[in-house]
């Protein structure tokens, strides 16, 4: 897994905003997010702001109830097949 950032916060548009701790190498749309415990939170759809501090637009999965509990926490991206088969979907409830 690789640290994408921290969520800073919820956009209205349903969306997690997140302060990218590196300057992305390549694409980052369509990427999955994690929390550190590999529970699914939502897949990259963007890539916004200023080159030199950029933040990541990701489409939350989770109800939206639990989403606010997700702000200020880091959010990984999965990186490999193999750390996809690891991966916890969230209870849909």
């Amino acid at each position: 897994m690789k640290a994408l950032g921290e969520v800073i916060k919820v956009t209205r548009s349903r969306n997690f905003l997140v302060k990218l701790k590196s300057l992305p190498e390549k694409d980052l749309k369509d990427r999955k997010v994690v929390s550190e415990d590999l529970t699914l939170v939502g897949v990259v759809s963007d890539i916004i702001g200023p080159v030199h501090e950029p933040y990541a637009l990701v489409k939350i999965l989770v109800p939206l109830d639990k989403s606010f509990e997700f702000i200020g926490k880091r959010v990984y991206l999965v990186e490999s097949k193999k750390e996809a088969k690891l991966i916890r979907y969230p209870d849909t409830e």
